[in-house]
């Protein structure tokens, strides 16, 4: 058999035990709750951040910017802070939709941090109140575009 031969059958053998492995391999984090049953639930720990994108954004004084992010796999939105450079108090999030409420209360200090989530198929509002270095109460809010 001709050396060539043998490196194209080689070559071969590898493409497909890569190709099994891919159709194999499981898929991403499966979401463990669904609509009603991810509300106040950690979107991370539940698997429904994957795939999520922002619905709304605001712009946070002291720094940062609050996002509404919303799964279209668990159909939930949350509110997000990213970036936040800290302040003089905890971070009141809240997200709603509806009569489904849920508020969180994160750490002030800088970085991210993220509410839990609720059911939200239609129109979704959520907020941040905070109170910046100088010891101002701000608020930022923010909704989906359903709304």
């Amino acid at each position: 058999m001709p050396v060539g031969s043998v490196c194209v059958m080689k070559s071969t053998a590898l493409i497909a035990a890569a190709a099994f492995t891919l159709l194999m391999a499981p898929d991403a984090q499966a979401a463990s709750c669904s609509g009603r049953g991810c509300n106040d639930k950690d979107p991370v720990s539940a698997g429904c951040s994957g795939g999520s994108t922002t619905a709304d954004t605001a712009p946070m004084y002291t720094g940062g910017t609050a996002e509404l992010r919303w799964s279209p796999g668990c159909r939930t939105n949350w509110v997000r802070v990213s970036n936040y450079s800290g302040g003089d108090s905890a971070l009141r999030i809240t997200v709603w939709s509806g009569s489904d409420h849920v508020g969180f209360v994160a750490a002030g200090t800088p970085g991210n941090h993220w509410g839990n989530m609720v059911h939200a198929p239609g129109c979704a509002r959520g907020e941040v109140l905070y109170v910046d270095s100088n010891g101002v109460h701000r608020t930022a809010r923010l909704a989906s575009s359903a709304c």
